[in-house]
């Protein structure tokens, strides 16, 4: 199954279920030589991060266990979150001379092209070592399903909307933050965020039609933070030893570059975060139930055949 809610299931089974789906292909891609290892590195690194984003919408009603499981598979990626930067830095490098290509003379920057590559096989290692890696992340996500399998979360009569409005309203103020005192730390901040509310959006589309244009943004929103996030990386990345990677002005023309995208990337990105996170938590919240609350009708119309109760979707305030 996709990852969504499925209309007959309780909030324990669909939150168990959704959790293991994204193990099991973890898994399989960690299995799959045939997936280039650095991919593999980087789908792994989401599965983790669907984990966490459905984790969290059912976390006021078992922090505690939220608390463990959510560290859990934050520490289960961040084993393999090195490998992932130190390829993003050579795409973002690539994609921001592209971006720039008919101002500029890409072969002044060859030297910091080479040294990123370098700096890449230094970090992942050879084949060997980062299978060894993938396997010992494989080996944590396994121990956390064979933990889940025996817990009871007590979500019994609990909803996906109160976890759902309470990612939404951190979300929001992440953004306001941002803004406000615009440092990397608060936009890494924000895109984090962010991301979770994307995942959660997704979640719900493939069940609720009326929100797939949320998703869409809500996606497109994630890609930009996340190409911003990229970009500050890549700065300082430059400044820890910019000799190493060219002359002193070539090196000069980089960093404003960097700032100059960045600069452009999160103006769109202030656009979109305006349109998504324009409602007050509690007007979401309430527009959310009424989404669920049109499922559920769809769902005990009398042509509608089903042998277990629909999963409760009335939202929190």
């Amino acid at each position: 199954m996709s990852f969504c809610l499925a209309p007959y299931e309780s909030m324990e089974e669909a939150v168990k279920r959704l959790i293991m789906e994204e193990i099991q292909q973890a898994v399989g891609e960690s299995d799959n030589r045939k997936l280039k290892r650095s991919e593999a590195v980087h789908e792994v690194r989401k599965h983790c991060k669907k984990i966490r984003s459905v984790l969290r919408l059912a976390r006021t009603r078992f922090e505690k266990t939220y608390r463990f499981e959510n560290a859990w598979y934050r520490d289960t990626a961040k084993g393999l979150a090195p490998i992932r930067d130190a390829d993003a830095l050579i795409e973002t490098y690539d994609d921001l001379l592209e971006r720039f290509s008919e101002q500029i003379d890409r072969r002044a920057f060859r030297s910091a092209r080479r040294e990123l590559t370098a700096r890449r096989k230094k970090i992942v290692g050879d084949a060997a070592t980062l299978n060894k890696k993938l396997k010992k992340v494989r080996a944590r996500v396994i121990k956390g399903a064979e933990r889940l399998e025996h817990r009871k979360l007590e979500l019994d009569g609990f909803d996906v909307e109160e976890g759902l409005v309470l990612a939404y309203r951190k979300a929001r103020k992440a953004m306001a933050v941002a803004y406000d005192d615009p440092t990397a730390e608060n936009f890494h901040e924000w895109r984090k965020q962010a991301k979770y509310h994307d995942y959660h959006m997704t979640l719900l589309a493939a069940a609720w039609e009326v929100v797939e244009s949320a998703a869409k943004e809500a996606d497109e929103l994630s890609d930009l933070l996340g190409d911003d996030h990229n970009l500050d990386v890549l700065y300082k990345t430059l400044l820890e030893s910019p000799k190493k990677y060219g002359k002193k002005r070539d090196i000069q023309v980089l960093l404003g570059l960097i700032d100059r995208r960045s600069a452009e990337l999160r103006v769109e990105a202030r656009a979109i975060g305006a349109r998504i996170f324009a409602e007050k938590p509690k007007a979401f919240g309430r527009r959310f139930r009424a989404y669920g609350e049109a499922w559920r009708a769809e769902l005990d119309r009398p042509s509608k055949k089903f042998t277990t109760e629909p999963a409760v979707v009335t939202a929190a305030e």
